[in-house]
């Protein structure tokens, strides 16, 4: 009975944020993402246009920005099976985000796909920057990890927590640091 209950409540949320949307816009499916249930966060990635795999792990407070066009908001994301995504993790999807099998994305992690800024004076001096981000297979990254623009993080990595990634990581290796550098190559049997 109390399974029942649970997903009947499960159910009036998906329902409620759905039909909000549909009057208030992708902005208030956004702001809901961050506010429900661990659940329910797939389920409306998914039908709005992300891909994910199987047995996807995601906890609450996903914040997402840069989102695409009302009914395809988050097309530019793709999980893999088994992939581990924690608390108050920021997704910027103004460019693809690749998170491959089994990768590991720690609490606050913050995955940028694009910088300018904006409609202002220094515009002339820095450019927009805007590529897609990659997390390889079986990949550990850190709470609290920030992760740029254009950065490919290789498969079996570890980005040790607080990190500021501005460069590739090679599979089978290590790395910490702001900006992060290659500590140890990783021995994978």
């Amino acid at each position: 009975m109390k399974r029942v209950v649970h997903n009947l409540f499960l159910m009036i949320e998906f329902f409620k944020i759905e039909f909000l949307t549909k009057v208030f816009g992708s902005h208030y499916l956004v702001k809901s993402l961050y506010l429900c249930k661990s659940d329910n966060i797939k389920r409306i990635l998914q039908i709005h246009k992300a891909s994910i795999g199987t047995n996807v792990s995601m906890k609450p407070m996903l914040n997402i920005d840069n989102f695409g066009r009302s009914g395809e908001e988050f097309y530019n994301i793709s999980f893999g099976d088994n992939c581990y995504i924690g608390k108050n993790v920021f997704l910027d999807l103004a460019n693809k985000i690749i998170i491959e099998d089994d990768a590991v994305i720690s609490a606050g992690v913050s995955i940028i796909t694009h910088a300018d800024v904006g409609e202002r004076k220094m515009q002339k001096y820095y450019k927009r920057v805007s590529a897609p981000v990659k997390i390889g297979e079986a990949s550990w990254i850190g709470a609290n990890v920030t992760i740029l623009a254009g950065v490919t993080v290789g498969k079996y990595c570890v980005v040790a927590a607080g990190s500021v990634v501005v460069d590739d990581i090679p599979d089978y290796t290590m790395a910490a640091g702001v900006p992060a550098k290659i500590k140890k190559k990783i021995e994978v049997k």
